[in-house]
């Protein structure tokens, strides 16, 4: 028999929720690109750095982590001692999906051969905890150029698995490091022309848009910045429209963190392909479920564990 269906009704509001997984010793994070009402039962909501960091201090018996999978591996690397486990299994993520660490070991190895020295991985939060067992140092989006900035300037870098990123850190910080060929399927689809309408239909405005983006996109707006940065720079402002090029659901954060302004999606509030096909997978029958039996379980082996683990913790000494 497959798990009791749980209807909208049976499921508590936030507060309760997040009171009742308190009165069980669990832990809810939950990401900035989930839905409001996940973000509302939450204990802490933030980006891939602070959700990081929030694991690394807990001593919870147990997380319930809203987001994707890679992100359930962070805390179980960070928080050892814990039982992790999320809402959907399934949640993943085209980033991490697009750099193998078997293949990223071969080509580390091709690196070494070619360049006569062995590069410096740093690797972008967004990989598997394989690909970050192969790595030197992981990155987020809000702490990426200091990452780099940390490594001489003389040592190769290769920078993994984003290339937007990647490439926006080289243009940043004039390094010029290897990137893999790999793209986030939301931050893709973003169009500049799409942009510029909405740009020409909202003067005044201002436009924020994720490094993750493609070249067009960051070139055509004021500010290029992760989620922490966006929600800074919208607490500093007031009465202003921003046009926010990343997942559809951080406009939620924004609204509830400085309602004072106003916030438009690009490509635009009407098009769904800017909300990420995998954080929407994690629904609120499906976390208060979890909640209720513990589980499914994101466990990372053994084998794997320390390396990754030492990746991290070298990214939050830099941090």
């Amino acid at each position: 028999m497959g798990a009791p269906v749980i209807s909208l009704t049976d499921i508590p509001e936030p507060a309760e929720i997040r009171d009742l997984a308190t009165e069980r010793g669990i832990l809810v994070l939950a990401h900035s690109y989930q839905d409001g009402f996940i973000q509302d039962s939450a204990h802490f909501v933030g980006d891939s750095l602070e959700l990081a960091r929030e694991a690394a201090k807990s001593d919870a018996e147990a997380i319930c982590f809203c987001g994707v999978h890679f992100m359930a591996e962070t805390a179980a690397l960070l928080c050892p001692q814990a039982e992790v486990f999320v809402p959907d299994l399934n949640a993943g993520c085209s980033l991490a999906d697009s750099c193998e660490a078997e293949e990223l070991a071969k080509y580390q190895d091709y690196l070494q051969s070619k360049l006569g020295k062995r590069p410096q991985t740093v690797a972008y939060i967004n990989c598997t905890a394989a690909v970050k067992a192969l790595s030197d140092i992981i990155c987020t989006s809000g702490n990426a150029k200091a990452v780099v900035e940390s490594i001489p300037e003389d040592d190769p870098i290769l920078f993994v698995p984003d290339r937007h990123l990647g490439g926006w850190l080289n243009e940043t910080t004039g390094r010029n490091m290897e990137l893999w060929n790999g793209s986030c399927m939301v931050h893709e689809l973003f169009s500049v022309d799409t942009l510029c309408d909405l740009q020409m239909a909202n003067p005044g405005s201002v436009t924020i848009s994720h490094p993750e983006c493609p070249k067009p996109v960051r070139d055509a707006s004021d500010y290029v910045l992760g989620t922490a940065g966006m929600l800074r720079l919208a607490q500093e402002n007031s009465a202003t429209t921003f046009l926010v090029g990343t997942e559809g659901n951080m406009l939620y954060r924004l609204e509830q963190v400085a309602p004072q302004n106003t916030y438009i999606s690009a490509p635009g509030a009407s098009c769904a392909c800017n909300l990420c096909p995998h954080m929407q997978l994690n629904t609120s029958a499906k976390l208060w479920e979890a909640l209720e039996t513990r589980g499914p379980r994101v466990v990372v082996p053994m084998e794997i564990a320390h390396p990754a683990r030492r990746a991290l913790d070298r990214m939050l000494e830099v941090a």
